[in-house]
């Protein structure tokens, strides 16, 4: 065959695959089935069980059984499951697990090992004409235990959403466990590989498969976390060519895929641990994470289902014989897993019938038993018949989870615990600062410099975010830390010892970390520095210079008239630090006046973290306008003030923050926030502006003339 025509037909069955993949993918999401199941049903109507029965010389010039075309969709399928276990593993919460371990670690190894003994037994069951090499009998049957075992962690997880449940104590025990089976299948299949590799079981090569297997993870877990949030941060602050985060997150995975294949264990196993230490990124941004999942969910996960499903034939199953046996593995799995994971979370501690929900949501496979099944296929450890087999039960008892698990899950009361928590959670899906994951500090050596790197690093070491520091360029070379970097490490360290919110009873105590792992320094050395640097993806900016607006307000002081131009994020500008802040243990007591607005709601938020770190109190103040609350409006502005006032008190209740809720009536409220700051002597105001936007983006007039009123040192958080 030509070259061009082995190219155009390569072609060909991509578009078919594609094509047809999320077509029928489509129609499945329609009727609440996962997209996967139109990938696999695609493949399965072009291989030999529909397309080859009815139009089988068609079929023969696509889907030709030629070497050179069969390597080149298996090359892209193979880096398919990469990708897909590199999602995988970045949806991987080891703080999750962590949680509920006890539960999570009994669940998991008793639904692992019951189903895995019974698919192990039943392998030596199987007619001799379905085992590929009977004298490696023993490869088969592991292979086919633990396809019977695992559940498949995405598939669970979008179920879970589905129904609703993915909130709930119960949905995140069901989540934490299918990624713990998903973390011991790889590791399984790991082992398993070692094993069909060498032709025998040699406990020697075991032990070894064993040992490298866990050197690799303990090197992951430790070294190989930091090395990659360095790539990753390095990547994304110095490379200027397109999507470099995303460049480096592929080159990760395959090294990592190609390591474990070294050390003579699968690929599989290094492209999901590579998912893992990525989605514990610092600035692994939803940005970025969605362009990843996008380019990986477009194209190769339906090129790789429908490949799967190109490998079943469907009509394996019109043997009854055979029928019987596919009938036995969906029961072996289906009752293995259900008994398995009712014992574990028995044993676990859960009450009879969280237990009950707890086994029949593990009681789903799909994408994982196809991926282990697909790398069973290709190491002749399984044939073609118990491959059609396992992913026909893989489809089955996911179908059938979601509307059982809807019906248990109704049944499960809902604990006080719980209900807080949601509560909780329903508060900060509306709040910016717990989404910010970098901040940027600007400041110089002026009181409002040490102000600013000092609240700079008290937000920092509160919610733990990464934060750098932009430094001038410095004729000395012998000057070594900077005194703004000083500031920020101290400030956070105080907020990391005593400052974070107490945690919930079950969870284990936060790792204690070193207040320079949030810290980084950059030097501005040319004219265009600060817009680069601004590009490089922050959430928040602190500012602190001698004069930050001009003589010329509203506008501000050039450099951070640049910044503010630039930067699409809040700003914080710290002035009328007409004293330093030196006192980095001292708590703070902060006002912030809100009217309802975001930037109010936002500048409540920041002084709520500010408080936090501190061990501080917030003062909330509200200022009614009578004008407003007149008879034709009956109320209504005064009750959405207080109501302002009530979910300012919930939200420093969730954050272990004592907050005054304070009300005036003024037709001038900026009257009234000058004498409230007058009165309560607080250390710092907070106050969110907007800015306006013209030629340039400046200050409001009033602002400007509430912050020259006001002697107290005022954070401006301004957007």
């Amino acid at each position: 065959m030509a070259v061009e025509h082995t190219t155009a037909i390569f072609v060909a069955e991509l578009i078919l695959l594609l094509f047809f993949g999320r077509l029928i993918g489509e129609g499945m999401t329609r009727i609440g089935q996962p997209a996967i199941f139109g990938q696999l049903l695609a493949g399965v109507l072009l291989g030999p069980s529909v397309f080859g029965a009815l139009l089988p010389e068609v079929r023969q010039v696509i889907f030709p059984n030629t070497p050179a075309l069969k390597s080149m969709i298996d090359a892209v399928s193979q880096i398919g499951i990469l990708l897909l276990l590199l999602l995988t593993g970045m949806e991987t919460n080891l703080a999750l697990v962590n949680r509920k371990r006890r539960a999570v670690i009994s669940t998991s190894l008793m639904g692992i090992a019951i189903p895995f003994a019974c698919g192990a037994a039943l392998a030596y069951a199987l007619p001799t004409e379905l085992i590929p090499n009977p004298a490696a009998r023993l490869v088969t049957a592991l292979f086919l235990g633990t396809a019977l075992s695992i559940s498949s962690v995405k598939i669970v997880a979008m179920v879970l959403m589905e129904i609703g449940a993915i909130r709930r104590d119960l949905g995140q025990l069901i989540l934490a466990t299918a990624i713990l089976d998903d973390t011991l299948a790889w590791v399984i299949i790991a082992v398993i590989s070692g094993i069909a590799a060498s032709g025998a079981v040699s406990l020697a090569d075991v032990g070894t498969s064993l040992a490298l297997t866990a050197l690799f993870l303990m090197a992951s877990l430790t070294i190989g976390r930091r090395a990659v949030a360095y790539v990753i941060l390095w990547c994304n602050d110095n490379l200027r060519i397109e999507m470099p985060v995303i460049s480096a997150i592929l080159v990760i995975t395959l090294s990592m895929a190609l390591t474990t294949e070294l050390i003579g264990v699968h690929t599989a196993l290094g492209a999901f641990m590579a998912g893992m230490l990525i989605g514990q990124s610092p600035i692994l941004t939803e940005h970025i994470e969605d362009e990843l999942r996008g380019f990986i969910i477009a194209f190769f996960s339906p090129v790789f289902f429908a490949v799967a499903g190109l490998g079943m034939d469907l009509r394996t199953l019109f043997d009854p014989t055979l029928l019987l046996f596919t009938l036995a593995i969906i029961a072996v799995a289906s009752i293995g897993k259900f008994l398995g994971a009712l014992v574990g979370g028995k044993l676990g501690g859960l009450t009879g019938l969280e237990s009950l929900a707890l086994a029949t949501g593990l009681n789903a496979r799909g994408s994982t038993e196809v991926i282990i099944a697909t790398i069973g296929l290709s190491m002749g450890a399984l044939s073609n018949q118990l491959y059609t087999m396992i992913v026909a039960m893989a489809v089955v008892t996911t179908m059938i989870m979601p509307p059982t698990l809807r019906w248990m899950m109704a049944r499960v009361p809902l604990r006080d615990e719980e209900a807080k928590r949601l509560d909780k959670e329903d508060a900060e899906e509306n709040q910016a600062v717990p989404k910010m994951e970098r901040a940027l500090v600007l400041a110089d050596d002026s009181a409002n410099g040490q102000w600013a790197t000092t609240l700079a690093g008290v937000f920092a070491g509160r919610q733990r975010v990464l934060t750098t520091v932009l430094e001038p360029p410095r004729a000395d070379a012998a000057v070594t830390t900077p005194p703004a970097k000083d500031r920020l490490i101290n400030a956070i360290r105080s907020a990391l010892e005593d400052g974070q919110p107490a945690a919930p009873p079950d969870a284990p105590a936060a790792p204690k970390l070193p207040a320079e792992q949030f810290v980084q320094t950059r030097v501005l050395t040319a004219e265009d520095g600060l817009e680069k640097e601004v590009a490089k993806g922050y959430s928040i900016a602190f500012v602190g210079i001698e004069e930050p607006i001009s003589s010329q307000a509203p506008k501000f002081q050039d450099q951070l008239q640049r910044l503010v131009s630039t930067f699409d994020g809040p700003t914080a500008i710290l002035v009328n630090g007409n004293r330093a802040f030196s006192n980095v243990g001292k708590p703070l007591d902060i006002l912030v006046p809100t009217g309802g607005s975001p930037e109010a709601r936002l500048a409540t938020e920041v002084a709520l973290a500010l408080a936090g770190g501190s061990r501080g109190t917030l003062t909330v103040l509200h200022v009614f306008d009578p004008n407003d609350d007149t008879m034709l409006l009956r109320g209504r502005a005064r009750r959405l003030g207080l109501s302002l006032l009530v979910d300012a008190r919930r939200l420093g209740k969730r954050s272990g923050v004592s907050v005054k809720g304070l009300t005036e009536t003024n037709s001038q409220p900026d009257t009234e926030i000058r004498r409230a700051a007058r009165r309560g002597r607080h250390d710092l105001v907070v106050i969110g502006t907007s800015l306006r936007t013209g030629n340039t983006r400046f200050l409001s007039a009033r602002s400007v003339a509430l912050i020259e009123a006001l002697r107290s040192p005022v954070l401006l958080i301004a957007r």
